[in-house]
């Protein structure tokens, strides 16, 4: 009995394996790249256009309450005024005012033992802060002179915001209006808050709204990496390397079986 012998690979499938693994993986190196600069263009395409849709609209306000770069001319216009008056009103005549409400206003922070100002603010989902008052109030106080100070900040709804400077008051329970009442009532309400609540230096402690030097927290740093200095990363070019060896192995397999197959029906013929 002749023991069975096995087929042996001649060196011209070895060449046509090696060929097959090599000439897939530089494939799949290069088509991987060919997709990163497509990508890549379509992302700096869309940056540059300018375009307005849906998708933007919402990626824009996010990022607008995120960036640290926003325009500051708003809260700047809105601080100055404050130096005329301790109460300023947006250009539009959305609010539920009474006058009586806002002489009691303006009493309350002339007997306030620290600075209070306030703002009755158009807020809106769609501006450069997110509809956030608190953020709102704190760019304010922001770009204000004062060593000390609270800015109240009151949308069209009653709600309210609060951005302080200095000092904090830690105690002070979030402030929301009662929808029964006017924004001047609720605009009331909320300095009688303000100052009747202890404040704390900030030099000797600090709040979750400002940071360890007593300024407030207008903004977290928007860390996305422009599309213009994307760039190939080499575990990418060895990542599309890696397919195309295993794609590249699996193809010089097969080739290597279709080979001997279409070589035993030479045989038999």
């Amino acid at each position: 009995m002749t023991a069975g012998t096995g087929h042996p690979l001649n060196p011209l499938d070895w060449i046509i394996a090696v060929a097959a693994v090599v000439a897939v993986s530089i494939g799949a190196t290069l088509l991987s790249g060919h997709f990163f600069d497509q990508t890549k263009a379509e992302r700096i395409e869309t940056a540059d256009s300018g375009r307005i849709d849906v998708e933007s609209i919402f990626t824009d306000r996010i990022k607008g309450s995120l960036d640290p770069d926003y325009d500051p001319s708003r809260y700047r216009a809105i601080a100055k005024s404050f130096t005329a008056d301790p109460v300023y009103f947006d250009g539009y005549p959305e609010f539920e005012i009474k006058n009586k409400e806002i002489a009691a206003i303006r009493a309350a922070i002339a007997d306030a033992d620290s600075p209070i100002y306030v703002a009755f603010l158009n807020a809106s989902d769609l501006d450069d802060a997110d509809g956030d008052l608190d953020l709102l109030a704190a760019r304010i106080v922001n770009e204000m002179d004062d060593a000390e100070a609270a800015v109240l900040t009151v949308d069209a709804s009653g709600l309210m915001g609060v951005g302080e400077k200095g000092v904090y008051r830690p105690r002070m329970a979030y402030l929301s209006g009662d929808f029964k009442d006017s924004d001047s009532r609720s605009a009331l309400k909320g300095v009688e808050v303000l100052s009747s609540e202890d404040t704390e230096d900030l030099a000797s402690s600090h709040s979750y709204k400002h940071d360890d030097h007593g300024n407030p927290l207008l903004v977290e740093r928007d860390t996305a990496t422009d599309p213009h200095d994307l760039e190939y990363s080499t575990g990418g070019a060895v990542a599309g390397a890696v397919f195309g060896i295993l794609g590249g192995g699996g193809a010089g397999i097969g080739i290597h079986f279709i080979r001997r197959a279409l070589k035993k029906r030479t045989a038999k013929q």
